[in-house]
């Protein structure tokens, strides 16, 4: 019983991320983006609120800025990292595995391919701003409406997003307190300044069109909040 309950709860988190996917953006993206139930702004309390079903280990890790600080959740299916400035969410990185065998959101004999699960998003969406294979990025200026040419609103320079990398022990010489691969952090990378959220889809694997993909992640950024916290901070 205890085994058949830890599924369910799995598959209601993985048909939430579906579903939250699929419906993440009405016909012009808002600021507000949400997936997953995570949305930009929130704060740790709205957070935890939000993924308690899946029942996360919890740990916090400092910047080198006193008014930013990360999150980390972790579960069996997922794993999320939450930058927040002031206490509110200004960008999340989630890596989420999808279990073998039919997956609720498919009609039945269906795979989650490359294509399918893009169209998903797709089909509920707009065009992406730019699609490589298994990478797919949405962006929207600092209304709120599509961009639908990425180099718009790329990093005037280095990247976009750099990895979380291991949380230090709190006991030095000992092995890292929790591994977060595959999880990513903003860098400090300066947005065009007419440029307002982004979102990073990458599925793995991706040789083809048809790769059944195993595990998806996606990045969500404020790049307005951002701007402005970096452009506060570089200040003499």
């Amino acid at each position: 019983m205890v085994g058949r309950k830890a599924y369910g709860m799995k598959n209601r988190r993985l048909q939430l991320l579906i579903a939250s996917l699929m419906v993440f953006a009405q016909p012009v993206l808002t600021q507000n983006v949400k997936l997953a139930g995570i949305a930009l702004g929130m704060n740790e309390s709205e957070i935890r609120t939000v993924l308690a079903s899946s029942a996360p280990f919890y740990f916090s890790a400092a910047s080198e800025y006193p008014d930013m600080r990360y999150l980390v959740a972790e579960s069996e299916a997922e794993s999320l990292a939450f930058t927040l400035i002031d206490g509110k969410v200004a960008a999340f990185s989630v890596v989420h595995f999808l279990p073998p065998g039919q997956l609720p959101f498919l009609a039945p004999g269906q795979q989650p391919t490359v294509s399918i699960l893009r169209g998903l998003i797709t089909k509920q969406t707009w065009n992406p701003s730019e699609i490589n294979k298994g990478d797919t990025w949405w962006f929207s200026d600092a209304s709120g409406a599509p961009v639908s040419n990425a180099e718009q609103c790329r990093p005037e320079s280095g990247e976009a997003w750099l990895p979380f990398g291991p949380v230090p022990s709190a006991t030095p010489g000992e092995e890292p307190a929790k591994s977060t691969a595959g999880l990513m952090k903003p860098s400090t990378a300066l947005y065009p300044p007419n440029c307002g959220t982004s979102i990073h889809l990458k599925q793995t694997p991706a040789e083809s069109e048809d790769t059944v993909v195993t595990s998806v992640r996606y990045q969500v950024l404020d790049i307005r909040a951002m701007n402005a916290f970096f452009a506060k901070h570089r200040q003499p």
